[in-house]
């Protein structure tokens, strides 16, 4: 079973992350969403982390690369669902996700990607 799953939600992508995600499956999720944002219809990717209890400096690095990318190929990606223990790990070892936008939830996420997209 795939540590991750992807639901399209028009020309959003929702993409939500499992507990147990290893090292392999955030490449290929990285492969997997760059993929299909790249066909060129999807302009907004939601990364839901609300399963997430523990986020490390590698699973970080990689969600930098993957807006990195996306940015490349016109999306934005905005994160949902931290949690405060993920939270207080990423200011306790100073990760800064300075590519990544954050909403509170799934909905606030499409309206900020609605809104920008308004606005382009």
């Amino acid at each position: 079973m795939k540590a991750f799953s992807l639901f399209s939600l028009g020309s959003v992508l929702l993409v939500s992350i499992d507990e147990e995600i290893e090292d392999h499956e955030i490449r290929l999720l990285q492969e997997q969403v760059s993929g299909l944002v790249g066909k060129g219809d999807t302009y907004g990717v939601v990364l839901d982390l609300g399963q997430l209890e523990v986020m490390d400096s590698y699973f970080a690095g990689k969600l930098e690369e993957l807006a990195a990318m996306l940015k490349l190929l016109q999306a934005e990606v905005v994160v949902v669902g931290l949690s405060v223990p993920v939270v207080m790990t990423l200011l306790e070892f100073d990760i800064d996700l300075h590519e990544l936008d954050f909403a509170l939830d799934v909905e606030q996420a499409l309206i900020r990607l609605q809104s920008s997209q308004q606005g382009s």
